[in-house]
């Protein structure tokens, strides 16, 4: 493609980005004082390359899953957020941490975005344990709360007939108390101290470490799925198929990384990925929109969220650099490309 080529597929691409109509040559000859004629042949050169197709006949174009991919990159390294928006976001977010911080924040962004907004955290096995409490709820059960790192709470429903004494339950809890270590190890080290302990308190302690597997653990916290079926795409069955089945998936897409943002797209759906520090492993917030997504808001948006989750500023509030947050310019100004959604 020469330069007035990469120009038209832009255009192309903002245009019906902003009102999910084919655009029709006119338009674009108008934009750049030309012919229609001239926007003919480069639409014709484009529609060869693959990068951008006429969905019906006599109709103007549209860009193709690769034409949006070109645009797409084309908007990366993403432009910082205002200053005004990053510090309402560390104000709402700054008082949330463990399983309500992921579930505010896909709030957040899926307000801010229009779009559908997933958060997919890794197996807890990695995260140390930094307390675990238990309390008498039955006489034949007990609860744990374990306390993570990172400032997750899970609990433990543990069958025990008959339940220890509140003197053995202390006991227990003394000895968890030692246990500063990753989920995965804390059964192998408690029936460890159950062999060189009293009866009573081995049972107990046995009881906790085969009950352990029933840890609780949210893994996806989502948020905008009404907004993006809201979308003119939401009226097409293979559309709603495609996010539900992005919903209900596992795990995440296998995304192309570019800059640090994961992207992903096909000719209706397109995702927009940042990876976040969480424990030894990585989460990850993904924006789900159509495959005409708002890139700048969705890149920055992402790239935000994801580098003040993975900074652990917006899991406590306070132990981060305040410049996770500063005021920094678009370029052009507080409006942004962010558009009516953030304003």
């Amino acid at each position: 493609m020469n330069e007035r080529h990469v120009r038209v597929l832009h255009m192309v691409a903002e245009a019906y980005i902003a009102t999910a109509h084919p655009v029709p040559s006119l338009r674009i000859a108008e934009q750049l004082d030309v012919s229609s004629a001239t926007v003919r042949n480069d639409f014709g050169t484009l529609e060869e390359g693959g990068l951008l197709q006429q969905p019906h006949t006599s109709a103007g174009r549209i860009p193709t899953a690769l034409g949006f991919r070109n645009y797409a990159l084309s908007q990366l390294p993403p432009k910082r957020m205002p200053g005004r928006w990053r510090s309402n976001l560390k104000r709402q977010l700054s008082s949330a941490e463990g399983d309500e911080l992921f579930a505010l924040a896909s709030k957040l962004a899926a307000e801010m975005s229009g779009y559908a907004v997933l958060i997919r955290l890794p197996d807890d096995q990695t995260l140390n344990i930094l307390e675990i409490h238990l309390s008498l709820l039955s006489s034949r059960r007990l609860l744990a709360v374990v306390v993570l790192e990172n400032g997750l709470v899970r609990q433990i429903g543990i069958d025990l007939d008959p339940a220890p004494s509140e003197s053995v339950i202390d006991d227990a809890e003394r000895n968890l108390r030692q246990l500063t270590l990753p989920v995965s190890e804390v059964p192998g080290a408690l029936r460890a101290i159950a062999d060189r302990t009293e009866p009573e308190l081995s049972r107990t302690l046995r009881a906790v470490a085969e009950a352990w597997g029933g840890l609780q653990q949210p893994r996806q916290f989502r948020d905008g799925l009404s907004r993006l079926l809201a979308e003119p795409e939401g009226q097409d069955p293979r559309f709603v198929r495609l996010v539900v089945e992005q919903v209900e998936a596992d795990t995440a897409s296998a995304a192309s990384w570019h800059d640090g943002l994961g992207i992903e797209l096909d000719d209706s759906l397109a995702r927009v990925t940042a990876a976040f520090s969480f424990g030894s492993g990585q989460g990850t917030l993904t924006l789900l929109g159509p495959a005409r997504m708002r890139y700048p808001t969705a890149f920055t948006l992402a790239q935000e969220l994801g580098d003040a989750l993975s900074r652990g500023l917006l899991l406590r509030g306070k132990g981060a650099e305040d410049d996770a947050f500063a005021p920094a310019p678009w370029g052009g100004g507080e409006g942004g490309p962010f558009g009516p959604t953030l304003s």
